[in-house]
């Protein structure tokens, strides 16, 4: 595990590829990320949701300076529509791996990335 941000981008592409096997998965935690347009939201900001990602659940990533894109289906309606969403890296305080034929020793063995002092809730108001 690190706690090292510089590594995210890394963990990041590592990611996608991991996802390839559908028997691996991931979540990743972060304060909040961004729905991009269009869209017919009003409010964009989505806090403190946890995104299950696996080979079913991600399209056309691209890893930014400071981001990553992704394109996640969010809503829970068929058909499915997928969404762009972006999610800054300082954004990020958790990143956790999982694979269904592997049985960790602990629950730390899946933690790839944690800084629980970068986990911030949202403010009470529109700030």
């Amino acid at each position: 595990m690190t706690t090292d941000e510089s590594a995210l981008p890394g963990l990041l592409q590592q990611m996608v590829e991991d996802i390839k096997d559908p028997q691996c998965g991931y979540w990743l935690y972060s304060n909040y990320f961004d729905v991009l347009p269009p869209t017919d939201r009003s409010l964009t900001r989505w806090w403190q949701a946890p995104l299950y990602i696996d080979y079913d659940a991600l399209w056309n990533p691209v890893f930014e300076d400071d981001a990553m894109q992704i394109d996640v289906i969010l809503k829970n309606k068929l058909p499915a529509e997928h969404e762009r969403i972006r999610i800054q890296y300082v954004q990020i305080w958790s990143l956790k791996r999982f694979h269904q034929k592997e049985k960790p020793k602990s629950a730390d063995d899946w933690i790839l990335y944690n800084d629980s002092s970068k986990l911030k809730m949202p403010p009470l108001n529109d700030e």
